[in-house]
């Protein structure tokens, strides 16, 4: 890996490139802006492992020859993913071919190295939409959830103390045949809205358990964290079908925590402890999802048999600043932890995140300063890297 610094403030470029025309053609034009930050690798797993998390680029230029089976993924994970605020620049004449993934249309393709072609690029990304500015009919969503365009992402969840890897959390896209993927704020919301909520958690889960019965991901040894409404969770038979799923991917409910996401507040504790009890019996984790002030009564639900709490990320961020969501968090995790419940923080961005959190008696966390939602072969590459930086 090679890299070289010519200012803080502009755009930072990662090449991957085995191609060595591409190579001195990339590194003579970031010379020329006088404020680009340029790091270079000729390994796709390295690209990988870099545009996980951690340190932040703008753009990736990519030579597709150099993807080596990695292309989905590495388009996945910069232009694909619409909030991932990474544009993909592609190198060459088969970069034709990458703008026919999910997402890569939005990718520039830089067919020829000509003078200035690299500040043209840079610019020429900037101004391609997002696809996040229009609402969405929900027609197109239910077609594209029909056609299986639903893809999966898992962002890991970490021990605070050491670093140590607990979980992953299944998170869902949605791959919109004129705007890439999609996150889930996009559509997870108007599809539960139209009352399509057990449908939506039905294709989630069941890809997700299917990814999860090949090799790599149980080979990571944490747990698989699914998000369930609540309004789905007390439908009679959720619980059954959830066990017919876990048994068909051969999964031991020990390595699954259920998540209860509030899509509907709870009014009524009591009515989720059966359901809840049955899981619990049977051996799944379970999380109480988003807990901040705004959730009514969190402090019955620690009276129920979970296993964890999260924090909703929210208020993780306010209470760097704010001494009214500092003491919330203070409250929350000293009342979850008398009750047993493993604490876990959302949205950590910065060391500082971490550092507070940890202070506060917070178990694990979970952000972009660990790792972006990554699809699945992304966070076996994660993984790897983590464990190295970890061992170092």
């Amino acid at each position: 890996m090679t890299g070289s610094n010519n200012g803080d403030n502009g755009p930072a470029l990662l090449l991957l490139s085995s191609d060595a025309a591409w190579t001195e053609s990339v590194r003579n034009e970031a010379a020329g802006l006088a404020t680009a930050r340029l790091v270079s690798v000729g390994d796709a797993r390295d690209a990988v492992a870099l545009l996980c998390g951690g340190e932040r680029f703008s753009h990736l230029l990519l030579h597709p020859p150099a993807a080596d089976g990695l292309l989905p993924d590495l388009i996945g994970l910069t232009t694909g993913e619409a909030e991932s605020g990474i544009a993909t620049v592609l190198l060459g004449e088969g970069g034709a071919e990458a703008q026919r993934l999910p997402g890569g249309g939005r990718a520039i393709l830089v067919r020829r190295a000509s003078p200035g072609w690299l500040g043209h690029a840079l610019a020429e990304s900037e101004a391609v939409p997002t696809g996040l500015e229009a609402e969405l009919p929900l027609d197109d969503l239910l077609a594209a959830l029909g056609a299986g365009r639903l893809q999966t992402r898992y962002q890991p969840v970490v021990r605070l103390s050491d670093g140590t890897p607990l979980g992953l959390e299944v998170l869902a896209r949605l791959e919109h045949p004129a705007l890439g993927t999609l996150p889930p704020d996009r559509f997870v919301p108007r599809i539960e809205a139209a009352g399509f909520a057990t449908r939506l958690a039905r294709v989630v889960v069941r890809r997700a358990f299917a990814e999860w019965s090949g090799d790599a991901l149980p080979e990571l040894g944490v747990r698989l964290g699914v998000n369930l409404p609540l309004d789905v969770l007390l439908l009679p038979g959720t619980a059954d079908r959830l066990e017919t799923w876990r048994e068909e991917a051969g999964i031991r409910p020990g390595r699954i925590t259920v998540e209860l996401t509030e899509t509907h507040p709870v009014v009524q504790p009591d009515l989720l402890r059966p359901v809840l009890t049955r899981l619990r019996e049977a051996g799944y984790g379970l999380a109480i999802d988003d807990v901040g002030p705004a959730m009514r009564d969190h402090e019955d639900l620690f009276a129920l048999p979970f296993t964890a709490m999260k924090l909703d990320k929210d208020v993780v961020h306010a209470s760097a600043d704010s001494a009214v969501a500092l003491r919330f968090v203070e409250r929350a995790t000293a009342v979850a932890r008398r009750s047993g419940l493993l604490v876990i923080a959302e949205g950590i961005k910065t060391a500082a995140d971490w550092a507070r959190m940890e202070r506060l008696g917070v178990d694990a966390a979970q952000g972009f300063l660990i790792a972006r939602p990554l699809t699945a072969v992304a966070t076996v590459i994660w993984h790897a890297a983590w464990s190295r930086r970890r061992a170092a």
